[in-house]
C-alpha cells in the first residue's frame, strides 16, 4: 500500500485489496495476463512487457507507451522542479513501461520564517533511470496477480508488480523495485491520444484541462498572483509565486480523461505529472519514493468520478443551515485589540439585522480574544436570531497573539509530547505565518488526538456549530511524527489525519448530545487518498485569494479551481468574498467586491470573508447600493439552497458535482469544453459570472438547446455566443427552457 499506517481505515483498506468483486477473475497465459475485475480488466503482454487497460465491454481505454526496450538513460544533475516555478533547464525521462532512478534526490521547501514554510522550493536528482523489459514469473495472489519483471538494470533488479481489482470497476497496479535500495524515482508512462484532454488534479487555476502542462502533486500555500518571470510556463497571467501557475492549496493525485477513464495516484510523496508536456502521444506520473501505486477506472467522465471518488470519499451534505448566506468577521493582522474586536462582532449581529441580510451562519476568528462566560452569551443571541456560530482551528499551535488561538496551548502541547518532532527527539518548532514560534500537531499520536477532541468538544460545548479549518501545508520534510512516518509522506497526507481527526470528535460529541443536530466545517489544505480529506469535511475554500482581479489567483482564477477540485469529491466550494490577501495591494474596491458576491451567489457556499489588513470587508463598509445589492445576491443565494441540496444529495451518493464544468455536462461539444469561466449548476442552470475590471457586458457560450434569462424572461436558443448586458450586480444565468429550478423572479425582487 502507498501510505501504510496513518490512515486508520486498515479493515476497509485490506477488504478492498483482498476481496474478489463478483465476476472478478485472472488468467495467466503464455503470452498474456488478464486480470478482470467484472468492469474493468488489466492485460498484460508478457514480452516485451506492456500493460493496457479496458473497460467492461473489452474496449481498450489505457495503455503503457510502447515497450521498445530502451537501454538506461544517464540522469545528470537536473533540477525539476525549477524555483519560481519556472521551466529554464534541460530535462531527460525515460518514457517506457514502469522505470526506475538509482540514484540521489534532494528536494528542497523554504524554510520560513513566515508564509512560505513547507512550500517546495526546488528538487534536484542525478541517476540513472531503468525500465522493466519482460514478466519472468507470473502467480495467482487473491483476486489478482503477481509478477516478477526483468529489467534494464545490470545489477539484475527486478520490479515485483501486483495487479488485482480494486472493486469491480477499477484496476490497482503496485509495483516495487526489488532490491529497492537507492531507489529514488518510480515511474510509469501511458500513450496519450492526439487530443486527449486531462481534467482534475485538485484546486489548479491554470486550466481545466492539463494537457501540455507538467504538475506536481505537494502542497503549497501562498500562491499569489504576480509578474511572471522568464521561462514561467503557460501565459503569463497564469504565473503564482512563489511556485508557478500550476501550485495549489488543496492537491488530488487524480484525474479523468477524454479516452475515458479516471487515473488516481495513491502515493503521498512528492508526485510529477508530465501530462503530454513534452512530447504529444504519451504521458508520465513519477512517485519520489521506492515504488508506484494507482488505480485506473475505465468508463466515461460520470462513471469515472463515480469509481475514482468511491474510493477517495465525498465530501458530506451539509445541514441546511450551512448552505445559507454565511458571514465572517475576520481579525486584522497584526492583531486589533480584544476589546475592538469584540465591539465589531456586536455590530456585526446589529448590522445584520438593520440590513435585513439572510445569513445562516456567523464565524467568530479571533474566539480566544473572549472569555468564556462572554463568549457563550454571545453565541447564544446570534442563536437566538436564527444564526448559527462557527469558530476557528488551526493544524499547528502557535506563539502569535491574534485571538484565533492561546499561546499556552503550544507550551502545554510542546510539554505532554503532543507535536511533531526532528530526528533527534526534540520538538519541531518553526516560524509561522504569523513569524512566531509555532510547532504542527502531531495527528498520528492518540494521546495528541484525545487532547485535540477534548479541544473541540469544549468549542461544541460553547455552543459552536462548526469550525473553519486552517492550514496545514507546514510540514517540512524532516518532520518526525509518532506511527514513524516523516515528512516526505506527511507533507501531503496530514490535512487528511487533520481533517479525520476534527470529524470523529464531531462525530463522537454528537452521539453523547444527540439534539445538538450536525455540525459544519470547511478546510483550506486536503489531499486525495483512500480515503482523501474529503471524507471527512464539508467543504473547501480556495486559500489566500489576493484582492484582485487576476486569472492566476484573484476572481478569474475562482472557477477553474472550482471545476477542477469538483470532479474528485471536493464540491462544496466557498470562495472569500472579495478576497483576502490585501497586504501590499489595492484593498477590495466597491466593483470587485460586488463582481466577487455575484460570482459566489450560485455557487455551492456563499460567504463573505474578509481581507489580512482591512479585516472584513461588510457591504455596509462601502454604501447603502452596495448593501442593496449584497442583499439581492444573498437572496438570489437562499432561493438556488434547495436545488443545491438536491444536488448535493446526489453528489454525496455518485460523485457528481454540484457546479460542473461544462465539458462534463456537454460532452462532445468542443466549445464547451474550453469554457473555464462558466458552469452548469446540475443539469438545468448556467451560469457565466462577470470576472473582467470595468466590464458591463460578458459574451455567454450557450450550449445547444432553449435556454431563458429568469430576471428578464428573454429567449435564447444555442449553440450561440451572445453578448448579454450584465451591469454591476447583476450576474449572467439562465434555465434551460420549461425548466424552473428555484422562483427567479422572487429571488431578484
Amino acid at each position: 500500500m502507498g501510505r501504510p499506517g496513518p490512515i486508520g481505515v486498515v479493515a476497509l483498506a485490506i477488504a478492498l485489496a483482498t476481496t474478489a468483486p463478483a465476476g472478478a477473475a485472472v488468467h495467466i497465459g503464455g503470452q498474456r495476463i488478464v486480470v478482470d475485475a467484472g468492469g474493468a480488466a488489466a492485460v498484460v503482454e508478457r514480452s516485451p512487457l506492456r500493460i493496457s487497460f479496458r473497460d467492461g465491454g473489452g474496449r481498450a481505454v489505457l495503455a503503457q507507451v510502447e515497450n521498445r526496450l530502451p537501454g538506461p538513460l544517464v540522469e545528470p544533475p537536473t533540477v525539476d522542479p525549477e524555483p519560481g516555478g519556472v521551466d529554464l533547464l534541460p530535462e531527460s525521462t525515460l518514457y517506457a513501461p514502469l522505470t526506475f532512478s538509482v540514484g540521489e534526490e534532494r528536494i528542497e521547501q523554504f524554510p520560513g520564517p513566515g508564509p512560505l514554510v513547507g512550500d517546495l522550493m526546488q528538487a534536484e536528482r542525478s541517476g540513472v533511470q531503468y525500465a522493466a523489459r519482460a514478466v519472468v514469473a507470473a502467480r495467482r495472489t487473491g483476486p489478482g496477480v503477481r509478477l516478477a519483471l526483468s529489467t534494464g538494470d545490470p545489477s539484475g533488479r527486478r520490479l515485483i508488480v501486483t495487479i488485482r481489482p480494486q472493486g469491480r470497476e477499477a484496476i490497482r497496479v503496485s509495483a516495487r523495485p526489488t532490491p529497492s535500495a537507492g531507489v529514488s524515482v518510480v515511474a510509469d508512462s501511458f500513450a496519450a491520444g492526439r487530443e486527449e484532454a486531462f481534467h482534475g488534479f485538485g484546486g489548479r487555476h491554470n486550466e481545466i484541462d492539463q494537457r501540455g502542462w507538467a504538475l506536481e502533486s505537494f502542497l503549497n500555500q501562498t500562491n499569489l498572483s504576480g509578474e511572471a518571470p522568464a521561462g514561467a510556463p503557460g501565459p503569463p497571467d497564469r504565473y503564482m509565486a512563489p511556485n508557478g501557475p500550476t501550485g495549489a492549496y488543496f492537491v488530488q493525485s487524480s484525474f479523468v480523461s477524454s479516452r475515458p477513464y479516471g487515473f488516481l495516484s495513491l502515493r503521498d510523496e512528492l508526485t510529477r505529472w508530465r501530462m503530454a508536456s513534452d512530447r504529444p502521444d504519451a504521458w508520465q506520473v513519477a512517485a519520489s519514493a521506492p515504488a508506484l501505486d494507482y488505480v485506473v477506472a475505465p468508463g466515461r467522465a460520470p462513471r469515472a468520478i463515480r469509481t475514482i471518488t468511491r474510493l477517495t470519499g465525498r465530501q458530506r451534505v451539509p445541514p441546511r443551515w450551512a448552505l445559507r448566506p454565511q458571514l465572517d468577521r475576520l481579525v486584522r493582522f497584526p492583531a486589533q485589540s480584544p476589546a475592538t474586536y469584540l465591539s465589531e462582532v456586536r455590530r456585526d449581529l446589529e448590522a445584520i439585522k438593520r440590513h435585513r441580510l439572510p445569513v445562516g451562519s456567523y464565524r467568530i476568528e479571533a474566539w480566544e480574544f473572549i472569555p468564556r462566560p462572554t463568549l457563550r452569551r454571545l453565541i447564544a443571541r446570534f442563536r437566538a436570531s436564527g444564526i448559527r456560530v462557527l469558530l476557528y482551528f488551526r493544524a499547528f499551535v502557535g506563539r502569535d497573539e491574534i485571538g484565533t488561538d492561546r499561546p499556552e496551548l503550544l507550551d502545554e502541547a510542546v510539554r505532554r509530547g503532543y507535536v511533531a518532532r526532528r530526528a533527534d527527539g526534540q520538538p519541531y518548532v518553526f516560524q509561522s505565518n504569523f513569524f512566531t514560534d509555532a510547532a504542527m500537531i502531531d495527528f498520528t499520536d492518540p494521546a495528541a488526538l484525545r487532547w485535540w477532541t477534548r479541544r473541540i468538544h469544549e468549542a461544541l460545548e460553547l455552543g459552536a456549530d462548526g469550525f473553519m479549518q486552517d492550514f496545514g501545508e507546514q510540514v517540512p520534510l524532516d518532520m518526525h511524527f509518532a506511527d514513524g512516518s516523516t515528512g516526505r509522506t506527511m507533507h501531503n497526507r496530514l490535512p487528511v489525519l487533520f481533517h479525520r481527526a476534527t470529524r470523529r470528535a464531531i462525530d463522537s460529541y454528537r452521539a453523547a448530545h444527540p439534539r445538538r443536530g450536525e455540525a459544519f466545517f470547511f478546510t483550506r489544505s486536503g489531499y486525495s487518498g483512500l480515503p482523501g480529506s474529503v471524507r471527512y469535511e464539508n467543504a473547501t475554500w480556495p486559500g489566500d485569494e489576493p484582492t484582485d482581479w487576476s486569472r492566476s489567483a484573484g476572481l478569474a482564477a475562482q472557477a477553474p479551481d472550482m471545476l477542477n477540485r469538483g470532479i474528485g469529491g471536493a464540491y462544496g466550494f466557498g470562495t472569500d468574498i472579495g478576497g483576502y490577501f490585501d497586504v501590499g495591494r489595492t484593498p477590495t474596491t466597491k466593483e470587485l467586491f460586488l463582481r466577487w458576491a455575484e460570482w459566489a451567489a450560485l455557487t455551492p457556499i456563499f460567504r463573505l470573508h474578509g481581507s489580512v489588513a482591512a479585516g472584513t470587508h461588510t457591504p455596509w463598509t462601502y454604501d447603502a447600493e452596495t448593501v442593496r445589492i449584497y442583499r439581492r445576491l444573498s437572496r438570489l443565494h437562499e432561493a438556488a439552497v434547495p436545488l443545491i441540496a438536491r444536488l448535493w444529495r446526489r453528489a454525496a451518493r455518485t460523485g457528481m458535482p454540484i457546479a460542473r464544468p461544462l465539458w462534463l455536462e456537454v460532452p462532445g461539444d468542443r466549445r464547451a469544453g474550453r469554457q473555464d469561466q462558466e458552469w452548469m449548476l446540475g443539469p438545468n442552470v448556467l451560469v457565466a459570472p462577470v470576472v473582467e475590471e470595468g466590464a458591463r457586458s460578458r459574451q455567454v457560450y450557450l450550449p445547444r438547446g432553449c435556454w431563458v434569462e429568469p430576471e428578464t424572461g428573454r429567449h435564447r436558443r444555442g449553440p450561440a455566443s451572445p453578448r448579454v448586458a450584465a451591469p454591476l450586480g447583476r450576474l449572467p444565468y439562465f434555465f434551460r427552457c420549461g425548466m424552473r429550478p428555484w422562483a427567479a423572479a422572487r429571488a431578484a425582487s
